[in-house]
C-alpha cells in the first residue's frame, strides 16, 4: 500500500531534521567535552603557578609554607593531590591530601625537558585522574630541575558531562517532538484543501452534488474548474448520445413495422424468407442498440441498492412468467450497493434472471458477496443447465443452447457485452440446485 502525501512529507522532514539534530547533538557533546577537559587542565595550570610560588628550595631539599594557596591540597582525599620531584633525586614533596591516599603519580615526569607541559589522563586501579606536569629548571646553583604534578579526579567533570548530555538529548527530543506536532498540524492545514477536493470528487460520484466548490486556493482553482468541464461535458455528451439512439430506435420502428404489414398482407414463399429476414433484421437492430446504448462505469453517478434492483426484477417477471409458479429467494445484504448506471444493471441482471425464469423448474436463489474486487452476484436455478462445450457460444449472438423457448439468442450476448463494458467478468457454471450457475463480478 502506497504511503499518503502527509505521510512521505511528515516521515521526511522527520529524518532530515532528526538526522540534523543527531548531528549537532554529537558535534555539541563533543564540544562541551573537550570544554570541559580543557578547563580541568585550566585549573591545574592555575593549581601548579600557585604552588611554585610558595616552593622554597634550599641545598637540594624541597620545602613549601604550610598555609598551601589552594585549601583543598591540605585536606585529606579531597580529590585534588599535588607533588613535586627532583630531577635525579629521591626526595620530593606531596601535598598532605595525597598523603594519606594511594594516588599514583605517573612515572614519565622524571624524564620531562624544562618549561615542558604534559596534560594526560589516567584510568588507573585507584580511579581516573587527570594529570598536569611541569618541569621547571630552578636556576639553583646546582642546576636542579623541579618536576611539578598536580593531579584532580575525574569524577565531578563526568558528572558535569553527563549532567549537560542528559539536558542537551531531553531538549533536542523535546525539540524534534514539537516539531513533529507542529509539522503534523502544518500538513494538515494545508492538505486540507486536497481532502476537500477528494470528498467532493466522491459525492459527485455518488450523485450528491452537482460540480465543485469554488473557493479553493489558486494552485487547485485550474484543477477544480478543470474537473467541473469535464463532467459537465460528459454528463452533456451522455445525454445527447442517449436521446440520439432513441430518436434512432423510434425512427426505425415505424419503416420495420410497415414492412411486416405489408409482408402479412402477402402470400408466398418469398415472403416467408422476407418475414425471416425481417425478424433477423430487428434483432439485429436491437442487439446493436443494446451494445451502443451502454453506459458502462458512470464517472458521474449514484450506486445502485443491488438487494432493491433484484427485487424489482423478480417482481416483474414473477408477472410474466406467472403460469410457472417459480420460487425465488434473494441472498442480499440490504446495505449492499453497486456502483453503475441504473439502467445497465437492469439490463444485465434482466436477461440473466428472464433466462432462469423461463428455464427454471421453480427455484431460483440470487446472492451476493463482497470480493477485494468488488461485488460477486450469483444467479442459481434448478433448470437443465448449459452444458459445458455450450457455455462459451451462448455469449455470443444468435446462438442458444436449446431450440424450445422463443428468443433470438441476444439475452446473454448482451449481457456480456454489458459485462466487458464495465471490465468484469461473467462466469457460466453448474448449480448446486442442478441447473445452471450464472456469476457476475462487478468492480
Amino acid at each position: 500500500m502506497k504511503a499518503g502525501i502527509q505521510t512521505r512529507l511528515l516521515f521526511t522532514t522527520t529524518l532530515v531534521l532528526g538526522t540534523c539534530l543527531a548531528l549537532a547533538g554529537i558535534i555539541l557533546d563533543r564540544s562541551f567535552k573537550a570544554s570541559v577537559v580543557a578547563g580541568a587542565e585550566q585549573q591545574l595550570r592555575l593549581v601548579t603557578y600557585s604552588l611554585m610560588g610558595v616552593v622554597d628550595y634550599r641545598s637540594g631539599r624541597i620545602a613549601l609554607a604550610a598555609d598551601l594557596p589552594e585549601p583543598r591540597l591540605n585536606q585529606p582525599e579531597s580529590g585534588l593531590y599535588a607533588s613535586v620531584l627532583m630531577r635525579d633525586s629521591n626526595r620530593g614533596w606531596k601535598s598532605p591530601s595525597a598523603l594519606t591516599s594511594d594516588v599514583p603519580f605517573p612515572e614519565y615526569v622524571l624524564a620531562m625537558d624544562p618549561g615542558e607541559f604534559r596534560f594526560t589522563e589516567d584510568h588507573g586501579a585507584e580511579g581516573p585522574f587527570y594529570y598536569l606536569s611541569y618541569a621547571v629548571s630552578w636556576g639553583a646553583e646546582d642546576g636542579a630541575v623541579l618536576t611539578f604534578t598536580v593531579a584532580t579526579e575525574t569524577r565531578a567533570f563526568e558528572r558535569t558531562v553527563r549532567n549537560f548530555q542528559r539536558n542537551l538529548w531531553l531538549g533536542l527530543s523535546g525539540v524534534l517532538v514539537l516539531f513533529i506536532a507542529a509539522q503534523l498540524l502544518a500538513l494538515r492545514w494545508g492538505l486540507r484543501p486536497l481532502r476537500q477536493m477528494a470528498g467532493e470528487v466522491q459525492e459527485l460520484e455518488e450523485g450528491g452534488r452537482e460540480s465543485l466548490s469554488d473557493d479553493y486556493p489558486p494552485e487547485l482553482k485550474v484543477l477544480a474548474d478543470n474537473l467541473d468541464r469535464f463532467v459537465e461535458h460528459e454528463r452533456r455528451s451522455r445525454t445527447r448520445y442517449r436521446n440520439a439512439l432513441d430518436d434512432l430506435a423510434h425512427s426505425l420502428k415505424t419503416p420495420l413495422a410497415v414492412a411486416r404489414n405489408a409482408l402479412d398482407e402477402a402470400n408466398g414463399e418469398a415472403s416467408e424468407l422476407l418475414r425471416e429476414q425481417l425478424s433477423r433484421m430487428e434483432s439485429t437492430v436491437h442487439h446493436q442498440l443494446s451494445r451502443a446504448s451502454v453506459r458502462g462505469p458512470v464517472v458521474v453517478g449514484a450506486s445502485v441498492e443491488l438487494g432493491v434492483l433484484i427485487g424489482r426484477l423478480a417482481r416483474a417477471l414473477r408477472t410474466a412468467y406467472v403460469d410457472r409458479a417459480v420460487a425465488l429467494t434473494q441472498e442480499i445484504d440490504p446495505e449492499l450497493r453497486v456502483r453503475g448506471d441504473e439502467g445497465d444493471l437492469m439490463e444485465i441482471f434482466g436477461n440473466v434472471l428472464e433466462n432462469a425464469f423461463k428455464y427454471s423448474r421453480g427455484q431460483i436463489v440470487v446472492s451476493a458477496r463482497r470480493t477485494p474486487g468488488g461485488v460477486a452476484v450469483t444467479v442459481d436455478d434448478d433448470g437443465p443447465g448449459i452444458p459445458e462445450h455450450l457455455r462459451e457460444e451462448v455469449l455470443h449472438r444468435g446462438i442458444r443452447a436449446d431450440e424450445v423457448q422463443q428468443g433470438q439468442g441476444i439475452g446473454l450476448s448482451v449481457v456480456a457485452d454489458l459485462v466487458a463494458a464495465y471490465g468484469a467478468s461473467l462466469t457460466i457454471g453448474e448449480s448446486p440446485l442442478g441447473g445452471a450457475r450464472i456469476e457476475i463480478e462487478l468492480r
